[in-house]
Parts: structure tokens; C-alpha cells; sequence
């Protein structure tokens, strides 16, 4: 009897509050603690045909179509032009153009492409390049202990900043040399001064420097090894030189100006020596002019380059004291290379 007593209360008390805690309870005019959410059943009491009641939350209206997402629809369905959308210029559709419903990329800068140069300028093109010709060597001092022509040999890299037309760009040019020139020998000898070999001091095992030697000497050959640098124009005669521009083959015309650094050595034969040999090192530096005429071959994805480069340098040495060592420099060469 005592615990149905007190069983009975509280059953009854269930019965009477869950009812109540199961319906909706409005606050503030909604339905719920959250406005913005919107239940997937409709809540008891809401408004139905036939039936007053609060009416249903608004729901999420829907979101708007994006350019990035009228890529996907082909043309035709309503959407407009998104080529157009992005660039801001209509697509021109027209024989031999792509199929209905696609679009060329404007990553695919060697094809047809959508949008043109980036910005206000051109593409920028690339070339790497060898050249190998004659070095004549001009002046007095060195130059007359010398045999003309010399040889040289060389490449590098260029960077072209073409204009927005592609019929000129300003270039960037990285590259090294290497240039022979042989020296008169025993034919025509001077007087010049000599490293001596350094001798060893008895007392403590040390090396004592020793003057240079003033000795009549013939000079066997010049060589000189450099990193050179540049800058310039190129313009392009027949039409755009960019590669997927060009059509058939171009002419293209410019020049440089430059500077370069490396180091030099001449070796000698001291004639107070039998089967003597001598050689003094030392680093030089010089400045360039020059001027090129260039045919562009196109071969599909990159153009084929070949012509002629006239250069003249001025370089100054230090290698046959008392003898003026510096060198006034004509290089003729012929060049190859390639564009992309």
C-alpha cells in the first residue's frame, strides 16, 4: 500500500506534464530558440489549409549562379557568354573554331587561348644560344705580341620582354666566352718581367719570395675565360616573333650593350732558359658593343635561330709588365640556338 502510494503521484504527474513538454513551445513569435532553422516536420499548430496558426519560418533563399560556375553549361542554355564573363570580351566563334559547348584555356598561350597578353605588355620569351667566330685583336703593347686572327667561342641565355605587337622585345643576356689568340713566339721576343721561383730559407724551412726577372722573352699565347652580361633590343622585320606567332620563317635585327669578368694568362718562353717556360695569371674586366642579324626558323612548340654577331670590346689586362697589356677587341661570329 505504501508504494503504490507513492507510485500512483508520480504517474499521474507524467501523464499530465509530457503532453505539454512535447509541444512547441512559441518564443518571441518563433518557433524555436534558433529562427534561422527550419525543420524538416511541420510543427503541430503551424498554419495548414483550413487552420489558423503562426506561419512557417522563411527558408534559405537560393544561391545565385556564379561565373566560375556558368564554365560548365555550354552556350545556348540561357547562361550567356562565360568566356565573355571572365575576359570581358565576347567569344567570336567561327569556321575551324572549337566544338559547341567548350572553351580554349588561357594557359594554352601557344594556341588559339581566350585572353591575350596578361597586362599591358607581351609574352616573355627565352633564348639559349652558342656562338663561335674570330677575335682580332687592335692597339699597340700586347696587341703587337700577337698573331691575328684569334678564336673564340661562347653561349649563354636570353630573356626577351616582347611588346604587346611581338615585332620587338628588350632583352637580358647572361652568358661566358672563352678567346685564344696566339702570340708571335721567337719571331718578334721583348723584354718582360718573369715570376721567379720562390727559394726555401735553410735557417727555418720557409720560402722567400723573389723579385721578377727583366728577361728577353717570346709570348706563346693569350687566353682569356669570362662571364659576360648585356643588355638590348631586338625587332623582328617580318611580323611577330613570339613562338606560336610566327608564321614561316622571320628576320629579325638588334643590338647590345655589356660588360664582362674573367680572368686571363699568357705563356711565355724566357730565352735565357733551355726549354724554359713561364706564366703570369690575372683578372680582367671589359665592356662590349655589338650587333646581330638573325633568322627565326619556326619547329612547331620552339624556333630554331641562326645568324651573324659583330662585336667590338675594349679589355683591360695587366699580363706583360713593363709591356701596356690592355686589348682592343673585333669578334666576328656565327651563331645558333633556340626560342621557346
Amino acid at each position: 500500500m505504501r508504494i503504490t502510494r507513492f507510485l500512483l503521484p508520480g504517474f499521474v504527474v507524467a501523464l499530465g506534464v509530457g503532453p505539454a513538454l512535447a509541444q512547441p513551445q512559441p518564443r518571441g513569435g518563433a518557433w524555436s530558440d534558433s529562427p534561422d532553422f527550419v525543420p524538416n516536420v511541420r510543427p503541430v499548430g503551424a498554419e495548414e489549409p483550413g487552420l489558423p496558426g503562426p506561419p512557417m519560418p522563411p527558408g534559405r533563399p537560393p544561391a545565385a549562379v556564379t561565373s566560375l560556375e556558368q564554365m560548365n553549361v555550354p552556350p545556348g542554355y540561357g547562361r550567356g557568354d562565360p568566356v565573355g564573363t571572365l575576359t570581358g570580351q565576347p567569344t567570336q566563334p567561327g569556321p575551324g573554331g572549337l566544338p559547341p559547348g567548350s572553351y580554349s584555356s588561357p594557359y594554352y598561350t601557344d594556341g588559339p587561348g581566350c585572353c591575350g597578353p596578361l597586362g599591358r605588355d607581351g609574352r616573355i620569351g627565352y633564348d639559349v644560344y652558342s656562338y663561335a667566330g674570330l677575335n682580332f685583336t687592335i692597339g699597340n703593347g700586347l696587341p703587337d705580341l700577337l698573331k691575328t686572327p684569334g678564336w673564340t667561342v661562347g653561349g649563354g641565355v636570353r630573356t626577351l620582354f616582347f611588346n604587346p605587337t611581338h615585332t620587338a622585345a628588350w632583352t637580358v643576356d647572361l652568358g661566358g666566352s672563352y678567346t685564344y689568340n696566339r702570340g708571335q713566339g721567337e719571331n718578334e721576343p721583348t723584354n718582360l718581367f718573369l715570376r721567379s721561383q720562390p727559394v726555401q730559407n735553410q735557417q727555418n724551412g720557409g720560402f722567400q719570395v723573389q723579385p721578377d726577372r727583366f728577361v728577353l722573352t717570346a709570348v706563346r699565347g693569350v687566353s682569356r675565360s669570362s662571364f659576360n652580361y648585356a643588355f638590348g633590343r631586338d625587332v623582328w622585320l617580318l611580323g611577330d616573333g613570339s613562338t606560336g606567332g610566327q608564321n614561316g620563317t622571320n628576320w629579325r635585327i638588334g643590338g647590345w650593350v655589356g660588360g664582362r669578368y674573367g680572368t686571363s694568362h699568357v705563356d711565355m718562353v724566357p730565352l735565357d732558359e733551355t726549354n724554359g717556360y713561364s706564366r703570369r695569371q690575372n683578372v680582367y674586366h671589359g665592356i662590349f658593343v655589338g650587333a646581330h642579324t638573325t633568322f627565326d626558323v619556326p619547329m612547331g612548340s620552339w624556333i630554331w635561330t641562326n645568324g651573324i654577331r659583330v662585336e667590338y670590346g675594349y679589355d683591360w689586362t695587366n699580363l706583360v709588365p713593363p709591356v701596356q697589356g690592355n686589348l682592343h677587341n673585333i669578334n666576328l661570329q656565327f651563331t645558333t640556338g633556340i626560342r621557346y
